[in-house]
């Protein structure tokens, strides 16, 4: 049997330096582990970096951190001190134009639903059967769980924007955590049980970075080693043995001898940077699953502050965005005392006209949105700043059947024995960046487990 060399020698080789990998370095360092980080941007933190447009800051997502996690909260807290700030901020949905606060709450339906509504609600929350857990579709899990009225007014048109597919063509895991404890029992008990008991679920409180989110992926880099980071580096070719990975291709003409690698690139990117190829079945099963992009419209605005909220979400399939975010609300060094920042995420397809649409068309939209909405009076004459961002690969497209084809995606890829994926996009998952740094976690003491024993046994083997 070969001595697998790589395992004690050659530094452990992450690919992509978003909230993943980064986690991934960071861990791997505090375990001892020698690391090489490849980055194909010129910055790290992937789709949850901090950028800025003159005084303005803003995030590229709606991004929070969540206190899921004890260890891992812990490790953030360590990395950022007082920088990391608990933040209540509940957010609201745009509806007819009336906004309805989200978390949902009775005593706020109550003033702004008509009653034939919320009879039409209050009956079938206790009348439907709770059948949920063995829902088959999104469409069917949202009406079993809510109601068809409440699911039709509040959840199906947005998620079916948000993804681009039919609701019952969505997987009923696509909103993750977001909707826990939206049910009956907790519909009532926020009836009054006061703010604070609102909140204490989905995206009314959480933690947020004094600089942005991004301040979390920038504090994970420098502790895990900027000489340990190489960004402007994509990956363009993942060379195999049949057993092993042997070598990535930099930039298309720098090949680089791996050893265990983590890669958290998307799942089809990978599979298709395999040389030599997988089977035309697997080929055709990656070219299968799909990816949602994002578009950003940011707006630099001269007033104090918009709205009170975190995010406004916009359900009506008229409107192009599914979401506004104003991260002022988040921080308040984010703008200037006397100005605020918001952006405007519109999810598209690949090649679709949405994707296409010129910057300035899209911007325009965004203006038009936002005088429709009366958020505000002057339209350009408010405007001080703007730019736009895409987001390629933004998150998979969980429609029903993408875990068993991710299942077998990701069973072809545990034939390499170096090889592990990590990652919302790399394990072709709904996620949070918490659950990313706990699995970076528990995967770097694996690792670090297996480079010991392989070394005690090179040692014994020598001796």
């Amino acid at each position: 049997m070969s001595t697998n060399t790589d395992v004690t020698d050659a530094p452990l080789t992450v690919l992509g330096g978003g909230p993943a990998g980064l986690a991934t370095g960071f861990y791997a360092r505090r375990r001892g582990l020698d690391v090489r980080l490849f980055e194909a941007a010129d910055a790290v933190g992937g789709n949850a970096r901090t950028l800025q447009l003159g005084p303005f800051r803003y995030d590229t997502g709606a991004h929070r951190f969540h206190d899921k996690n004890d260890a891992v909260t812990a490790d953030v807290k360590a990395l950022l001190g007082d920088d990391l700030r608990r933040v209540d901020a509940p957010s609201q949905i745009c509806w007819r134009g009336t906004r309805i606060d989200f978390p949902l709450a009775p005593y706020d339906l109550l003033r702004k639903l008509p009653l034939s509504l919320l009879a039409q609600i209050a009956w079938e929350q206790l009348s439907i059967p709770r059948v949920s857990a063995d829902a088959d579709h999104f469409r069917e899990m949202a009406r079993q769980s809510y109601g068809p009225t409440l699911a039709n007014l509040f959840l199906l048109n947005y998620t079916e924007k948000l993804w681009g597919a039919d609701a019952d063509r969505l997987s009923p895991h696509v909103a993750g955590d977001r909707l826990e404890g939206l049910d009956l029992q907790t519909f009532f008990l926020e009836a009054f049980g006061g703010e604070t008991t609102k909140t204490r679920h989905l995206d009314g409180s959480f933690y947020y970075p004094r600089h942005g989110y991004g301040q979390i992926a920038e504090a994970t880099a420098d502790a895990m080693g900027r000489e340990h980071i190489r960004t402007g580096a994509r990956v363009t070719k993942l060379t195999h043995d049949g057993r092993r990975l042997r070598r990535v291709l930099i930039n298309e003409d720098e090949p680089v001898p791996v050893g265990t690698t983590v890669s958290t690139l998307p799942l089809t990117l990978v599979l298709r940077l395999l040389d030599p190829p997988p089977p035309d079945d697997i080929q055709a099963l990656a070219r299968s699953m799909r990816f949602r992009h994002l578009r950003l419209v940011v707006l630099g605005l001269d007033r104090p502050r918009l709205t009170p909220n975190a995010s406004l979400y916009f359900p009506d399939r008229s409107v192009p965005f599914t979401r506004l975010y104003e991260p002022k609300n988040r921080s308040p060094d984010m703008a200037p005392n006397d100005q605020t920042v918001v952006v405007l995420e519109q999810p598209c397809h690949p090649e679709s006209e949405a994707w296409t649409q010129s910057n300035e068309a899209l911007r325009d939209t965004a203006v038009d949105l936002l005088t429709g909405q009366r958020l505000i009076d002057d339209g350009d004459d408010e405007i001080v700043a703007a730019t736009h961002h895409t987001l390629p690969f933004a998150y998979p497209i969980l429609e029903v059947g993408s875990e068993a084809k991710a299942e077998r995606l990701t069973t072809y890829l545990d034939h390499f024995e170096n090889l592990h994926l990590l990652g919302r996009s790399a394990q072709f998952t709904y996620t949070h960046v918490h659950n990313l740094y706990a699995q970076a976690r528990a995967l770097t003491a694996q690792i670090a487990s297996q480079s010991s024993s392989m070394a005690a046994g090179v040692t014994q083997t020598e001796s």
